[in-house]
């Protein structure tokens, strides 16, 4: 089990060869009065936004009670839609444990369970960047699981790297009230730099409406809900409003 940058505990494999491979299962732990820290300042949808992006299939919320939400700066109802966001709209499995000592338990049993999945199996290290090529050309029944090694998911998620311009641009959308992180990675699977969304909306008829339109019904998510007309404007209004340019 590994404690990384960003997140709190990883399933770490090491092999013969001296080489750390990832498990394909990462719980991130928020301690309910965190929870509360990261919603305010706006570390919470960023730190969505880096999980469904680490290369790992399955990350799992974890959310530990930390006494009486009654003294806490946002109200519990807050809290609790943020939690239900999590797993209904962005589509993570949560998992909500009373204290630490559940929460051990909790990753002591999730341990066992990944020892008795990956216990025979031929492990293959891939490259975070081929990753998904090798798992779809792997054929059904075949023993072999692709794993991303350690130092390449590891550089992926420092923080303080320097960032690419997708990235950036998917910072300045979740700034907007509404954009979740589901809804900006729709948004750059089709446009994955401003220049290519402003270059769309230059394709589009000289009527405003029509480009304001643009994005209304890109699909997002697991339920592949339409973006819609409202935040379809607002993203138009941030970066073709004459008033910022």
């Amino acid at each position: 089990m590994r404690s990384v940058c960003i997140y709190m505990y990883l399933g770490c494999l090491s092999v013969p060869v001296a080489r750390e491979l990832v498990l394909d299962c990462i719980v991130e732990r928020k301690r309910m009065d965190d929870l509360c820290g990261s919603i305010i300042d706006g570390r919470f949808r960023e730190q969505k936004f880096r999980l469904r992006h680490c290369g790992l299939k399955h990350p799992i919320y974890l959310v530990e009670d930390f006494g009486s939400t009654q003294h806490m700066s946002l109200p519990e109802n807050t809290l609790l839609q943020a939690i239900v966001n999590t797993q209904v709209v962005d589509g993570y499995f949560v998992k909500r444990t009373h204290d630490l000592k559940e929460t051990v338990a909790y990753l002591t049993v999730m341990t066992r369970y990944l020892q008795r999945l990956y216990s025979n199996k031929t492990l293959v290290s891939c490259h975070q960047g081929s990753l998904e090529q090798a798992r779809s050309s792997s054929t059904k029944g075949n023993d072999k699981m692709y794993l991303m090694n350690f130092p390449d998911f590891n550089d992926s998620t420092v923080k303080n790297k320097v960032m690419t311009v997708s990235e950036v641009f998917a910072k300045q959308l979740m700034q907007l009230n509404g954009i979740s992180p589901d809804k900006a990675v729709a948004i750059l699977e089709k446009y994955p730099t401003p220049k290519r969304l402003l270059d769309a909306y230059e394709e589009q008829d000289s009527v405003v409406k029509d480009r304001e339109l643009l994005l209304s019904a890109l699909k997002c998510g697991k339920n592949q809900r339409t973006l819609g007309p409202s935040l379809s404007r607002l993203i138009y209004q941030l970066y073709c409003s004459p008033t910022l340019c």
